[in-house]
């Protein structure tokens, strides 16, 4: 897409909004920031908002590194692996006006998962099907988190928090190397990605003014809410 300064401040404005709830309250962006680029280009998701995302995840793993939890790490990074594999396949064979579709059906069951709260287990299994599940939805439409969100859920806030951090930034890693692959990250899908981290940092430095009010049970209902209403504006946008 061409940037314009109308482009790049409503841009900024999704990136940093996404960006402040997650680094408040451990939700992935992902779930407000996509729907909301998809509707600006489609051009800017996946692959140029997980690039711009790393700079929120790897600053809060640093931040956080002492509070990391590496229960069912392995198996986690295993299946996340895999289903970046199979999602990253399908992906390129998709035309790029095609995937609004997509993008809206995974939001959407990305949200129905965030309603639903099983207390998951950690066995090789449940962390391994959680990683590839999170893996197929965070390469195809850059939502992957609220799945790892469910397995740690009932982890204290800080845990929570730089846990899913870190599982961010790795994941986020195997996502650009198969995208790139795919031939769907290449210059033009960087220099996008470079211009949304000035939301990312906005909604970082931010966040500890406004942590206290947000998570106070505001952040999830909104967030859920207006994913779903920015998904199906999208699906429709797609089909019509």
């Amino acid at each position: 897409m061409e940037w314009t300064l109308s482009h790049f401040a409503i841009a900024t404005i999704s990136v940093a909004s996404g960006a402040l709830l997650q680094a408040a309250t451990g939700l992935g962006a992902g779930l407000i920031v996509v729907p909301l680029l998809a509707m600006l280009s489609l051009s800017l998701v996946p692959g140029p908002m997980i690039f711009a995302s790393l700079a929120l995840s790897t600053t809060m793993a640093i931040a956080g590194r002492q509070q990391i939890d590496f229960e069912g790490f392995k198996p986690l990074l295993g299946g996340l692996l895999l289903g970046t594999v199979v999602a990253a396949a399908t992906v390129a064979k998709l035309p790029l006006e095609k995937l609004g579709l997509l993008f809206g059906v995974m939001i959407l069951l990305a949200v129905g998962l965030s309603l639903r709260q099983p207390r998951f287990n950690f066995s090789v299994g449940g962390c391994f099907g959680a990683g590839l599940l999170s893996g197929v939805m965070g390469t195809a439409a850059g939502i992957g988190a609220p799945v790892l969100a469910l397995l740690y859920q009932h982890h204290s806030g800080p845990t929570l928090r730089a846990t899913l951090a870190l599982l961010y930034c790795l994941s986020s890693l195997m996502m650009l190397a198969l995208l790139h692959w795919a031939g769907r990250f290449g210059q033009a899908e960087l220099i996008s990605g470079l211009t949304l981290v000035p939301g990312f940092v906005i909604g970082y430095l931010i966040s500890p003014r406004l942590a206290g009010f947000i998570d106070q049970g505001y952040a999830r209902p909104a967030v859920l809410i207006l994913s779903s209403v920015s998904a199906l504006l999208l699906i429709g946008r797609s089909l019509f």
